[in-house]
């Protein structure tokens, strides 16, 4: 990979990670906050190794955070639809019938979803050869036996060789799968364990020096069945020296990845490999735009930005400002009707993607 810029900031040629640190405070002045929480374990809280921040809390999950920088991707959360800004991106939608059942924009395992593996590519006109005019695809074929035809494997036997292969197929169909992770296995059909992808951006939300508080509650109950459950209850909230957010984008595995074309293309590969950066960079954004002006986790961790800063060696004493509102507006950005260069449409366009893949429309139930 050579160097590649986007919305203002310029990632060196051989950089393996590129890390975002974003401190915030409550929002509503008090210090008061709900972590997440676990049944019969409560709030997380663990020793500073270093010794430096005492005790740590977890406010939010490596896989509560996936979830929501996956969100920031879509128009409509029950729908699975994607921004403007990502018009053209391949993604996956299962429809019965008429009715919505589930996209890889919103299914917990994206792409390898059971659901979405299992649906069949829907019978649109077809060439000669029984496959689809627009997307290749074989008639009434569900998706995992696509996969298997595309790796030349059977059940769970998978040339090695092979394995690869699954990037193109998961750039081809589901890019965002490729940045938040996926694993191909389904029970009686396929379940080789090499068709797995790790999630390459990661990001949680800790509070440093952080006390437990127990708060106390009451239930109001006017019928008085006692139905309502206990009266008075008490709730675990956390204060917190400084609440941090941590991002990381594992820019080696993104840039590593064969995701190109076949037969063999550099240039598309180089192009796709950028535009996974990209998207990874522009979800950060997007997620620390909306904390800027205050963001609601949860009832009581409303959440707001007070900086943010981004280094590409962990050892960088001296990082930068991350620019999310330069990455958001060039990301928009247009030339009339036409995208601009350096902008996410600009950049889909360049990868060379399939047409007819956004969405690619499966049937539900195989």
């Amino acid at each position: 990979m050579t160097d590649f810029s986007f919305g203002g900031i310029t990632i060196p040629k051989g950089t393996k990670r590129l890390y975002v640190t974003a401190e915030l405070v409550a929002s509503n002045g008090d210090p008061r906050i709900q972590p997440t929480g676990f049944p019969d374990i409560g709030p997380v809280f663990y020793p500073d190794p270093s010794g430096q921040h005492g005790q740590i809390c977890l406010i939010e999950s490596e896989a509560s955070m996936a979830n929501r920088l996956e969100e920031v991707c879509v128009a409509d959360k029950y729908e699975g639809t994607l921004l403007p800004e990502l018009a053209g991106l391949p993604h996956i939608r299962v429809m019965k019938g008429n009715r919505f059942m589930t996209a890889s924009t919103l299914d917990g395992h994206r792409c390898a979803s059971e659901y979405i593996m299992k649906a069949k590519f829907k019978d649109n006109e077809k060439d000669k050869d029984g496959k689809d005019v627009k997307t290749g695809f074989k008639k009434d074929e569900m998706l995992v036996d696509y996969v298997k035809r595309e790796l030349d494997g059977t059940g769970d036997n998978v040339p090695a060789a092979n394995v690869p292969r699954i990037f193109r197929i998961a750039m081809e169909s589901d890019p965002l799968s490729l940045i938040h992770g996926f694993q191909i296995s389904l029970k009686n059909v396929m379940t080789f364990v090499g068709l797995r992808s790790p999630r390459a951006l990661t990001a949680s939300i800790v509070g440093l020096n952080a006390q437990p508080v127990g708060v106390p509650g009451v239930r109001i109950d006017p019928i008085g069945t006692g139905d309502a459950g206990q009266a008075i209850f008490r709730k675990e909230r956390i204060v917190a020296q400084k609440i941090q957010a941590n991002f990381a984008i594992d820019v080696g595995l993104l840039t590593g990845l064969s995701v190109g074309p076949e037969p063999a293309n550099e240039e598309t590969q180089r192009c796709r490999r950028n535009l996974l950066v990209a998207i990874a960079l522009w979800k950060i954004a997007r997620f620390l735009k909306d904390l800027s002006d205050g963001h609601r986790l949860r009832t009581e961790c409303d959440l707001v930005l007070e900086s943010v800063k981004y280094k590409t060696r962990w050892k960088d004493r001296s990082p930068h400002d991350f620019p999310f509102d330069q990455i958001i507006a060039d990301g928009e950005r247009k030339n009339g009707d036409k995208p601009a260069e350096g902008s996410l449409l600009g950049l889909i366009a360049k990868a060379m993607l399939p047409s007819g893949r956004s969405p690619l429309t499966l049937e539900f139930g195989g």
